[in-house]
């Protein structure tokens, strides 16, 4: 059986190979591979979701990905109306992404207590 973590080291460098091959194949104008090199970087993108331990970045970068999918499908479809759905999941993914650099409430606690010890001896 294949540890959590030698899975995610594999689909990693997968992800990207596909996330780039995808759009490659876009830029080119070729359809026909770029569709299943799509498939794929969701596929493992979803996956590396699902083993994440950084859900917030993770999510944010599910949301590019599908993102750059809708916007693939859209331009290589002839699909314009298919943007707006790719505009909203990057604005999704740019909350998202602003949200995971946010210190988690674990790691502003001890500036809470720095502040009132600092206001207690002022």
């Amino acid at each position: 059986m294949i540890s959590k973590k030698s899975a995610r080291r594999l689909l990693d460098p997968i992800n990207s190979l596909a996330w780039f091959s995808m759009d490659g194949f876009w830029l080119a104008k070729a359809p026909w591979p770029a569709y299943p090199a799509m498939a794929l970087t969701l596929a493992t993108g979803g996956l590396l979701l699902a083993m994440s331990r950084r859900r917030g970045e993770d999510l944010a970068l599910n949301a590019w990905m599908w993102m750059n999918a809708l916007w693939l499908i859209s331009d290589l479809g002839d699909l314009p109306k298919v943007r707006y759905a790719a505009m909203a999941v990057g604005g999704l993914g740019a909350i998202l992404l602003a949200s995971s650099l946010r210190p988690s409430k674990r790691r502003r606690r001890p500036l809470r207590r720095f502040r009132k010890i600092r206001r207690a001896e002022g």
